[in-house]
């Protein structure tokens, strides 16, 4: 008898030691928080005189951030979250907030439901008006949805003259993410996505050589490719329109010696400063390329009438020594 009740004891200690993972129907753990990284996936926006910082609060990490300024019902601090992938939450989503201090007593967290076009906005919980005691706070979605935003108000705090801590927001959603998704990257694996060969990146920009892009992909460095395509708006065959007012060549140059570069063309100072976008150079030395040719072919015009005059002159000419022969026979 004492062997078996060991017996149970030792496996009722397992049991209790055993891992319990987040269900469809429970949460039990943070791994499924839709949430993580947040500002890298999704977009997000705070308002408000006393504001947390934003990195802080998706980062898995549970270190709190705490409010300079204390909290008023007036003038409350609002973090919108927007962009969250539309899956239905079916048996159960959870949102919540957690902090190590300074713990919210008045909020408010509401959801946009796009399910069946219902494009509205649902609270989730509210204590605006009531006080609440804790420093966690997690409640199922009351009404099941696709909710592809997320917007936590909070009104009052019990910190130090009305300041708030907040160390994560987290919506636990089983059925929309991958287990700690967006949490072992800084750079989330929803904001890097691949499908169908393809690995493409909708937010942000992406540096090479350089810790701070400044456009979509900046390289720091020598790009090596067989082709470049560039998209334009407009080209330059505007030159070949009728009524183009095509500078003369004294225009050109009177510009040069004031300049010391083409109309049109940057200096070689401001490309040092500026750099050159390849899509508008390119359009540039095109207009350049067909002035050109129109200077071209007005040169082969003139230089035809000159042909014309010399031919003249010329059979003019022979007519007259012809003539000249003629009359040097007569006097012989």
């Amino acid at each position: 008898m004492k062997k078996i009740t060991l017996l149970l004891l030792f496996f009722g200690v397992l049991a209790s030691y055993a891992q319990v993972i987040t269900t469809n129907r429970n949460p039990v753990g943070l791994e499924h928080n839709l949430l993580f990284n947040a500002r890298d996936r999704y977009m997000v926006t705070q308002t408000g005189s006393a504001s947390l910082d934003l990195n802080m609060l998706f980062d898995g990490r549970f270190a709190p951030s705490y409010t300079a300024a204390p909290l008023q019902m007036s003038d409350p601090t609002v973090i919108l979250i927007e962009g969250l992938p539309p899956t239905h939450t079916q048996q159960g989503g959870w949102i919540g907030w957690s902090t190590r201090y300074w713990n919210a007593n008045r909020f408010k967290i509401e959801g946009y439901d796009t399910h069946n076009t219902a494009n509205t906005w649902r609270i989730i919980a509210d204590y605006s008006g009531m006080d609440y005691s804790g420093y966690k706070f997690l409640v199922k979605i009351p009404v099941p949805g696709r909710y592809t935003k997320l917007r936590f108000t909070f009104y009052t705090a019990t910190g130090n003259n009305g300041r708030l801590g907040v160390s994560e927001l987290y919506f636990i959603h089983p059925e929309a993410t991958i287990p700690y998704a967006g949490l072992y990257q800084q750079v989330s694996a929803n904001s890097w996505q691949s499908g169908s060969s393809k690995l493409y990146y909708e937010k942000g920009n992406v540096g090479i050589g350089t810790a701070n892009p400044d456009t979509k992909l900046a390289v720091n460095g020598t790009v090596h490719s067989k082709e470049v395509k560039v998209d334009l708006d407009g080209w330059s065959d505007f030159v070949f329109e009728q009524g183009y007012d095509l500078p003369t060549l004294e225009e050109v140059e009177q510009h040069i010696k004031e300049k010391g570069h083409l109309k049109n063309i940057p200096s070689a100072g401001e490309v040092k400063e500026n750099g050159i976008l390849l899509g508008d150079m390119d359009a540039r030395l095109l207009r350049k390329i067909e002035e050109l040719t129109l200077y071209v072919l007005e040169l082969k015009k003139e230089n035809q009438l000159q042909y014309t005059r010399i031919d003249r002159l010329a059979e003019e000419n022979r007519k007259q020594q012809a003539e000249i022969d003629q009359l040097k026979k007569k006097k012989e």
